[in-house]
């Protein structure tokens, strides 16, 4: 039984077509040669034959291949895709999306304070705040609920800024002077990049879900030059939805048409970790970046 079946597939298209060429191409070369005893004067002519004759009997063989793949639907060697070269194909060779070992195939990260630090008291002590003040101005702006406005994305940068400074009216010229604009709110880390790109040469989708706002953004191209490199993600304020609120965990699943079992959601605050798994997601609270790929690790994730 496996004798007959080796023999059969010796027989395959390819291999009667290189047979074909391998003959018609030895025929040729033998006729010249005989031609070239007989006719030495044209010897030049009949090597110039030779070499056209190579070459346009491999262009001939290539264009049969290219026509019995256009017409069967199978994917060779004469339709070879560059652009597939790092992925798998299937048995006639068409390529499909190769996906990650293991139970997850999807990563989901918060943005401040994993992929950049949310620099806020660096911005205001370069714009001339006073060190001692940061803090206090910190527990009057950022660490406020009105902040939470900036990342829903429903009032104006200025209304909340003015917003702020009537809720602490003896720091109002400091608070306009930090937060008037975001740049330098946050810093860009090293990791970052290389992380995305590893997950993502590993098959693994990556997204974002941060609750973030315009200003931060548009005063920080340099800094969020990581949205390049991700496969999209939701940011609050394009959307008017924050977290921990279960509707934006619910919205970046229908949008991206996620299997919840087979994602994992990263992100610093505990409140958010908790709003994502009461959503169905499986989440991390990042502490460090070692600390979260032993998690990764632990889930069955692994990056190139």
């Amino acid at each position: 039984m496996n004798d007959s079946n080796n023999s059969a597939n010796k027989w395959t298209p390819k291999r009667i077509a290189a047979i074909i060429g391998i003959v018609v191409l030895v025929g040729m070369y033998i006729a010249l040669l005989v031609l070239a005893f007989i006719f030495p004067a044209n010897s030049f002519e009949l090597f110039i034959t030779a070499v056209g004759g190579t070459v346009g009997v491999t262009i001939l063989i290539w264009l049969m291949i290219w026509v019995v793949g256009f017409f069967t639907g199978r994917h060779n060697v004469a339709s070879l895709d560059a652009m597939t070269s790092d992925q798998d194909h299937d048995k006639y060779g068409n390529a499909y999306p190769r996906k990650p070992s293991g139970n997850i195939d999807t990563i989901i990260f918060d943005i401040g304070n994993v992929l950049v630090d949310f620099s806020w008291r660096q911005m205001l002590i370069r714009k001339g705040i006073p060190e001692e003040l940061v803090e206090k101005i910190g527990d009057d702006t950022v660490r406020t609920d009105i902040w939470n406005e900036f990342d829903r994305g429903v009032m104006s940068h200025e209304e909340i800024v003015e917003k702020l400074c009537a809720n602490s009216p003896e720091f109002s010229d400091y608070i306009h002077k930090g937060f008037d604009d975001f740049e330098g709110i946050v810093k860009l880390r090293s990791t970052s990049i290389p992380l995305i790109e590893g997950l993502k040469k590993a098959h693994y989708r990556v997204l974002v879900l941060s609750n973030f706002s315009k200003g931060a953004i548009d005063c920080n191209k340099k800094e969020m030059a990581f949205l390049e490199y991700v496969d999209g993600g939701i940011l609050s304020y394009k959307d008017k939805v924050i977290k921990p609120d279960k509707e934006i965990y619910d919205l970046i699943v229908d949008r991206y048409g996620l299997d919840r079992s087979k994602c994992v959601f990263v992100d610093d605050t505990l409140k958010n970790v908790e709003g994502a798994k009461n959503a169905g997601i499986k989440a991390i609270v990042y502490k460090s970046l070692e600390q979260m790929m032993d998690e990764f690790k632990a889930l069955g994730i692994n990056r190139i």
